[in-house]
């Protein structure tokens, strides 16, 4: 199974990206499990919050996998997997139930995207962030817009622009992440934190996280079109 779908204590739904030989690179058949998990957690009422975690312990996750066949000419596939990480993105964020990230290892590129729209982002001491677009000459509006929502324009250019990976106490400074934990307490701290979010009455907490996501998820709409509009004219096209 590419998704493992576990419930815990106080009513949380645990998913874990589970393709640990492939970095827990996000294929169609992970985002499409991982959509409808969380679609279904949206609408059962014994869903309190969901933790999203990467198997292995070594990679949360490596963003789109590249490597996969999907069965299209080069620039279809590029488009196909830039529509399922936007879908996977936005399932995230428009979740109604708290959403807790738990990153351990090395979070990249659209795996650190996903990670980010969760409400609160948890990260084991060892974790980094990095967003190596850039050196791949891929624009990426995307990218910037959600690293920008967090941590600013400094983050931003540090991450998207310079191409320089954050480790965990960085992240946290800069304002990408809400805590870090050494790994032996880290699942607990953030089994905590889902609990505790879980708590709170979920009508009014999904009215404010509605509220309070409706710009970012309108300026991630912009994004990916814009992101769309350089595909489709600039010379990375090649690559």
């Amino acid at each position: 199974m590419t998704l493992l779908i576990d419930r815990t204590d106080h009513g949380v739904l645990r998913l874990t990206l589970n393709r640990p030989q492939a970095a827990n690179a996000l294929s169609r058949a992970l985002q499409d499990a991982l959509v409808t998990a969380l679609a279904d957690a949206a609408r059962d009422s014994t869903t309190r919050a969901v933790m999203l975690a990467g198997a292995g312990g070594r990679v949360f996750s490596a963003g789109a996998d590249l490597r996969e066949d999907l069965g299209l000419p080069v620039p279809e596939a590029k488009k196909l997997r830039r529509a399922l990480l936007l879908r996977s993105i936005l399932a995230v964020l428009d979740c109604p139930k708290p959403v807790v990230a738990v990153v351990r290892g090395k979070c990249v590129g659209g795996g650190a995207m996903l990670a980010l729209m969760a409400d609160e982002v948890i990260l084991e001491s060892g974790a980094s962030i990095a967003m190596p677009e850039i050196a791949l000459a891929m624009p990426s509006p995307l990218g910037v817009t959600i690293i920008q929502s967090r941590g600013g324009r400094q983050a931003a250019h540090r991450l998207m622009q310079a191409n320089q990976p954050m480790d965990a106490a960085t992240a946290l400074s800069a304002g990408l992440a809400d805590a870090v934990h050494a790994d032996a307490a880290l699942d607990e701290a953030a089994q905590g934190r889902a609990a505790a979010l879980g708590a709170m009455d979920p009508t009014a907490y999904a009215t404010n996280k509605s509220w309070l996501n409706g710009p970012l998820r309108a300026r991630i709409i912009a994004a990916a079109q814009a992101a769309e509009a350089a595909h489709a004219t600039g010379p990375h096209d090649a690559h």
